[in-house]
C-alpha cells in the first residue's frame, strides 16, 4: 500500500508514492489528492482571502502535477513540495491580480482624459511585443516566453535553468518594465 510521507523537511520524499504516481497510478494520485486538498486549500486561502481562487489555484497544480507526472523531481517530502508549489502559484496569481488591477486603473483615468485614441490591430500589436521580447537580452527573453508563452511557474523556470527564483522574479520584472517603455506608444 502506497503511503505518504510525512516527514520534517529535509528528509528523502516517498519515493514509493512519487513513483506509483510517475507510473500513471491514479489512485496513488488521488490518495495524495485527498489527504493534501483540503490543507492545501486553506493555506491558499490564508495568501489569496478567496476561497474559489485558492481552490482554482490547487485545482490547477494538482492538474499540472498529473500531465507532467512523467517529469516529476521531488527532492523533498510530497507534502511539502506540494505546499511550496501552491504558494508559487498564489504568489503569481497575486502578481498577475496587482498588474491586472492597475491596467484596470490605468485604464480608467486615461480613459477620462483621453481624446479617442485610433484603433489597434491586434496582428500590429502582436508583431510588435514579438519584435520587443526578441530584442530582450537573451536570459530575460527565455526566462520571459518561459514565463508567459509556455505557463511555467517561476519556480519551474529556476529548476529548469538552474537558477533562484529570486532571478527569474528580477527577469521578469526587467522584461516587464522593457515592455512598458517601448510598448507605450500603442497604448
Amino acid at each position: 500500500m502506497v503511503h505518504i510521507y510525512r516527514g520534517e523537511m529535509g528528509q528523502s520524499p516517498d519515493q514509493e508514492i512519487i513513483q506509483a504516481i510517475q507510473r500513471g497510478d491514479k489512485g496513488a494520485f488521488e490518495q495524495v489528492f485527498h489527504a493534501c486538498y483540503e490543507n492545501l486549500c486553506q493555506y491558499a486561502f490564508t495568501i489569496l482571502k478567496d476561497m474559489d481562487e485558492a481552490e482554482d489555484i490547487v485545482q490547477s497544480m494538482f492538474l499540472k502535477i498529473w500531465e507532467r507526472r512523467e517529469d516529476l523531481n521531488i527532492q523533498h517530502a510530497i507534502r511539502s513540495y506540494l505546499f511550496r508549489a501552491v504558494y508559487h502559484q498564489c504568489i503569481n496569481h497575486l502578481e498577475h491580480r496587482t498588474i491586472k488591477l492597475k491596467h484596470q486603473e490605468y485604464g480608467v483615468l486615461e480613459g477620462t482624459s483621453r481624446v479617442q485614441q485610433p484603433e489597434i490591430f491586434p496582428d500590429e500589436l502582436s508583431n510588435s511585443i514579438q519584435s520587443v521580447v526578441n530584442e530582450l537580452p537573451q536570459q530575460c527573453r527565455i526566462i520571459f516566453m518561459m514565463s508567459r508563452y509556455e505557463e511555467l511557474r517561476y519556480a519551474e523556470i529556476a529548476q529548469k535553468l538552474n537558477i533562484s527564483v529570486n532571478t527569474i522574479e528580477n527577469q521578469i520584472s526587467k522584461a516587464l518594465r522593457i515592455l512598458r517603455l517601448k510598448l507605450k506608444d500603442h497604448f
